[in-house]
């Protein structure tokens, strides 16, 4: 009978121990089975959005910067966002700077691509990177960054909305 009794509280504490997380816990829990993996920059991308030139560096007249990322058993209406973000560089003062987001509905696997188009005046030197979204929740970072060409002393291409820069999204 003892170990009847020892049994029965074993397992009433792993229970309670279990649903301790959910208790208190007010609206939705979400769970996706979406992934995001193989994130790549890139200067273009195939018809398939897969990665064609594969770099990290950009000139600072680059016409158009690509990122290429593998969507994985992502069901319907699976949110995908990139947020492209200036870090840090010859622009003074200016740090972690959103220059652009986009966002896009995908769902199944398959290669997504997002590309920002340069700014009227080019892009300034510095260290870049796009943040990936699976949902609203934060799934990959890709560092990029801008090194070669002419130096640029100012960000006001980005703050004037008749020269900012313009991203897009789009999957095969």
């Amino acid at each position: 009978m003892k170990k009847v009794s020892s049994l029965v509280i074993g397992v009433a504490a792993v229970l309670i121990l279990a649903a301790t997380p959910l208790m208190g816990c007010e609206g939705e829990v979400s769970f996706t089975t979406a992934s995001l993996s193989e994130a790549t920059m890139t200067t273009a991308v195939d018809e398939n959005m897969q990665p064609l030139d594969t770099t990290d560096v950009f000139a600072p007249d680059a016409q158009e910067i690509f990122c290429s990322v593998k969507l994985s058993s992502a069901p319907p209406d699976t949110e995908i966002k990139a947020e492209w973000v200036y870090i840090q560089g010859e622009v003074e003062d200016l740090t972690n700077y959103l220059i652009d987001e986009w966002s896009t509905t995908a769902d199944g696997t398959r290669y997504i691509g997002a590309s920002i188009i340069r700014p009227y005046d080019g892009w300034p030197k510095g260290d870049y990177k796009v943040v990936l979204y699976v949902d609203s929740e934060e799934e990959l970072s890709v560092p990029f960054y801008v090194r070669q060409g002419k130096l640029r002393s100012s960000i006001s291409q980005w703050l004037s909305p008749d020269s900012r820069a313009c991203s897009s999204m789009w999957y095969y």
